[in-house]
């Protein structure tokens, strides 16, 4: 089951300071909110000092709260010449206050940053959710959520930490010597760290985790304070967490459709410079030239790892398109919402089930009874559904196109050409056509070139299919009326263009190929016609203009492949040794990742995947847990193989 989000409520005691009626606390210092977080949390940590003219800084914070915190280190980071390039900000809540709140809390010299944040603050839903600011050179993880849980999910390299949170004796999980040690485990070598607590517990906690304690003056009316470094005096952990990128910023992606484009974007947005290759005449040729396809979540009653994954996805989805440009006829992006419709009373069940999770937050997904579902779509339906009011459709090419188009031109492609392998070169990664001819080569190389991508990057344990997709196009006439996209038994959309589209096909034989045994053009339509007609009560009389045909690459286990890459020979060489092994234990190819068979969630995933390899690839915190990251890893079916004994 889903771990609820109870959003907390702002209350004030009897001398006006922000209040927790649920902890029996107050917020911040009576003393100060904005004092406290300068002398204890920026001063305990040696800042601005110490994130001088880096490339970046991370701090993990435990405990939101108002987010004077954070409105304190974005002020600090605004007010610095020597500013790091890039500002991480990672923060833990179980009870996020609502974003009126923070602005009415927040002391007036902070009061238009918190503005600024009440601008993004997202739904409280469980998970990451990733704000970015100043041109993305300031960026608040914030991890709503358990802290004992989500700690250890976390994959980071903190430089420094702000212990925060309501006292021990009314919050006493928040300072417990296993949370404790669960984010030392994140600590880079010589990270700092500081709190308002000097507890004698939490204390020994720090020392026993690795941190060299020091008690300093406290603030205000409190006489002490924490600062520590850490400085463990022997090996505390198998695998250092992530360091920041050194090398020349510079990446070849193979691929200019949605997983390769994003990828571009993701690197683009860090200051690189991205060189696509595609053997297209045009960004997004192959399945990602969909005219219109829909954008939403998938829930589920258990919350399972694709009900969390597409979460995720579905809303860094919507930030990116939200800052999409305006302009042209026709936007490449229309939050119509989406209508997932119950195929029968057993499903419809399921999906109450599932609903009734997020009934505080009926903006991200709520269910609809048939009358209710219908008037929002404009047309009759069978039944009710789960409805995405914040989901939408999109015209995938459109995106693709978008994405490319990265300021300072920092994105270029490079049209028809037709990558056949990979070799390491001095530079790093050399890309070369049939003739072995050089198309590009980089210190990082992307593959994101769908059915051809294993071939490339030499992915042999990862099984993916070829599954051939046909959409139906139809002239509008009374589909006019739709309102939103539907979903359920193949889907109907409506695109802002006019454009009705209605399938889509699940083709396993002959996926991609125009040979004899394919199901003709006119079978097709005949079945996504049907499929019309089992989401709409009265389609009414309908006419085929034409057909989209695009061909899925889908693995397995139907989840997407994004990260680093595994080295399978040298892993396969090693098997016996590595038969007990996890996936941070794998050999991996530097610099080489991956990001391929989205399958039918190229919509909703793609950004995820190249959020996270962007991440990976500069060191910084993920937007996602590690479970998560663990699920689509290119390296779980090479895992899956050397622990059951299969190397041949």
């Amino acid at each position: 089951m889903m771990q609820k989000i109870e959003p907390a409520t702002l209350e004030f005691d009897a001398s006006g300071h922000p209040y927790s009626g649920r902890y029996g606390d107050v917020y911040a210092s009576r003393d100060g909110a904005l004092g406290q977080a300068r002398h204890v949390f920026l001063g305990g940590n040696d800042l601005p000092a110490r994130w001088a003219r880096r490339g970046q800084f991370v701090v993990l914070e435990t405990g939101f709260g108002l987010g004077t915190n954070f409105l304190a280190a974005w002020q600090a980071w605004r007010d610095d010449p020597d500013r790091p390039r890039r500002l991480h900000f990672v923060s833990v809540e179980r009870h996020p206050l609502a974003a009126a709140d923070l602005v009415a809390a927040a002391p007036d010299e902070l009061r238009s940053l918190a503005a600024r944040l009440a601008q993004q603050w997202p739904l409280p839903l469980p998970g990451l959710h990733r704000l970015a600011f100043e041109d993305d050179a300031v960026v608040l993880t914030l991890a709503l959520g358990d802290a004992a849980a989500l700690v250890p999910q976390l994959a980071l390299g903190a430089d420094a930490f702000f212990l925060d949170g309501f006292a021990p004796d009314r919050n006493p999980d928040m300072w417990s010597p296993p949370l404790i040690k669960a984010v030392a485990r994140l600590a880079r070598p010589g990270a700092t760290l500081a709190t308002w607590c000097a507890a004698r517990g939490v204390r020994d906690a720090l020392a026993a985790s690795g941190f060299v304690v020091e008690r300093r003056p406290g603030f205000g009316h409190k006489r002490e304070m924490l600062a520590a470094r850490f400085e463990p005096r022997w090996k505390l952990r198998r695998h250092e967490p992530p360091a920041p990128y050194a090398g020349e910023r510079r990446a070849v992606v193979i691929g200019a459709g949605l997983a390769g484009c994003a990828a571009a974007q993701a690197l683009a947005r860090r200051g690189w410079r991205v060189e696509v290759l595609d053997a297209g005449a045009a960004p997004a040729s192959g399945a990602s030239a969909l005219p219109w396809g829909l954008l939403h979540a998938q829930v589920s009653p258990d919350d399972n790892l694709l009900a969390r994954l597409t979460r995720s996805g579905f809303l860094l989805g919507r930030r990116h398109l939200a800052q999409l440009p305006a302009g042209g006829d026709v936007p490449p992006w229309n939050e119509c919402g989406v209508l997932q419709q119950a195929a029968d009373d057993a499903e419809a069940a399921g999906m109450r089930r599932a609903a009734a999770q997020f009934d505080a937050t009926p903006q991200f997904v709520q269910w609809l009874d048939a009358a209710e579902a219908a008037r929002r779509a404009g047309m009759a339906l069978h039944r009710g559904g789960l409805w995405f009011g914040s989901g939408g459709v999109v015209a995938a090419q459109r995106w693709c196109r978008a994405m490319l188009d990265a300021p300072e031109a920092r994105i270029s492609m490079r049209k028809g050409a037709r990558a056949a392998r990979l070799a390491p070169d001095r530079e790093g990664w050399r890309v070369e056509d049939g003739r072995g001819s050089t198309l590009g080569a980089a210190p990082v190389l992307i593959v994101a070139a769908a059915l051809a991508s294993p071939g490339l990057a030499g992915l042999r344990c990862a099984p993916v299919r070829p599954v051939r997709g046909r959409i139906s196009l139809l002239r509008p006439g009374d589909l006019a009326a739709l309102r939103a996209g539907l979903a359920g038994d193949g889907y109907a959309v409506r695109g802002p263009d006019g454009t009705v589209g209605v399938g889509a096909s699940y083709e396993f034989e002959h996926a991609g190929t125009a040979e004899a045994g394919c199901a003709p053009d006119e079978d097709i339509h005949r079945a996504n016609l049907q499929r019309l007609s089992r989401l709409l009560a009265e389609p009414g009389p309908v006419e085929v203009t034409g057909v989209f045909d695009g061909v899925r690459c889908v693995a397995h286990d139907r989840l997407p492949l994004a990260g680093l890459v595994a080295d399978e020979a040298g892993a396969l060489s090693n098997a016996p040794a590595l038969r007990g092994a996890h996936l941070a234990d794998l050999p991996r190819r530097a610099g080489l990742y991956a990001s391929f068979a989205l399958g039918s969630r190229g919509l909703t995933l793609a950004p995820l995947a190249g959020e996270l390899i962007a991440a990976q690839l500069e060191g910084e915190p993920w937007p996602v847990e590690r479970d998560l990251a663990a699920a689509i890893d290119p390296a779980r079916f090479l895992l899956r193989r050397l622990r059951s004994g299969r190397i041949d």
